[in-house]
């Protein structure tokens, strides 16, 4: 694809070399999917034991990895800059920075003997996060640089971004011819999607009492595994939350009570979510609870394997 695109509108969209960075990210989560399949193959045929639960939670963690390198290979892909008579905007997942026009006080070529090193998310083909050069000194990296010649700086008043358009001398043109006949119309300012501007990510006691809750939750899950091996087939449940009755159950009966707090677990946790938008006290009475239920379950696991 060229990398400039739709100028005759007044526009123009410059995109990053995106293919060795875009193919690491994307391989990498290949690879965390295909262990994942691994682990759940061999585990198949396990009992219910505390390895089996082990299994179970690499399993969930390398789907996890899997699904934040698919995140970053598409934000690689979807990187681009976009120019035009307002300012220049760079997209990168789910976040816009866009900076006025007026605000742009110098456009800089990289050049070889300048180094640039970046802190964040590195690998072949990406660099995004902040950093500094030699010449430029702090900068804020959306590129997909592998040398510093591909760079393109544009410093502002406050920041100073590094991009790598796949033809720097044309996108510094087409930015000057810009701003010969600006129109400012925005300030300079960071954008995020619906999801990326979620109050959740900034909210450190409701990700605190979140992580509790399903810290709590897991370790219910490997506290049932670990000693369902030790009961007899038929076992005599007695939950206190239903009153002093007992009965003579299967002991994969004892199982329900896990799978009950991860329900109250889902519930809670999606209905604080949404109700972060508009009340956060309500959120933090919802993801509390969360943790209550885990603690009332936990004593409801001890007292049923103790009574069995």
């Amino acid at each position: 694809m060229h990398p400039v695109l739709l100028q005759s509108q007044g526009l123009t969209e410059a995109r990053p070399a995106r293919l060795v960075g875009t193919s690491v990210g994307a391989g990498l989560s290949v690879f965390a999917i295909a262990l994942a399949i691994g682990v759940g193959v061999q585990a198949s045929g396990w009992s219910v034991s505390l390895t089996l639960f082990l299994a179970i939670l690499t399993i969930v963690l390398l789907v996890g990895v899997a699904s934040v390198f698919a995140f970053w290979a598409w934000s690689c892909y979807s990187l681009r800059y976009v120019l035009n008579r307002a300012g220049l905007e760079i997209y990168w997942g789910t976040v816009r920075h866009f900076v006025a026009i007026d605000q742009i006080e110098e456009l800089k070529l990289g050049r070889g003997e300048t180094r640039a090193r970046v802190q964040g998310l590195t690998w072949p083909g990406l660099q995004i996060g902040h950093g500094d050069s030699d010449e430029m000194g702090p900068v804020i990296f959306f590129s997909t640089h592998q040398s510093p010649e591909e760079l393109v700086y544009v410093r502002t008043k406050d920041v100073t971004y590094g991009i790598s358009p796949q033809d720097p001398i044309r996108f510094v043109s087409d930015a000057q011819r810009y701003q010969e006949s600006a129109k400012p119309e925005l300030p300079s300012s960071v954008r995020w999607s619906l999801l990326g501007s979620h109050p959740m990510w900034n909210d450190r006691v409701a990700q605190l009492l979140a992580s509790a809750a399903i810290v709590l939750n897991l370790a219910l899950w490997g506290f049932v595994f670990g000693l369902y091996p030790d009961l007899d087939n038929q076992i005599t449940i007695e939950f206190p939350p239903i009153g002093d009755i007992a009965i003579l159950q299967s002991r994969s009966e004892i199982l329900r009570i896990p799978a009950t707090a991860t329900v109250f677990l889902g519930i809670n946790l999606v209905a604080g979510i949404l109700f972060q938008w508009r009340e956060r006290s309500a959120t933090y009475l919802l993801v509390g609870g969360a943790v209550i239920f885990q603690v009332a379950f936990w004593i409801a696991a001890v007292v049923a394997f103790v009574n069995a």
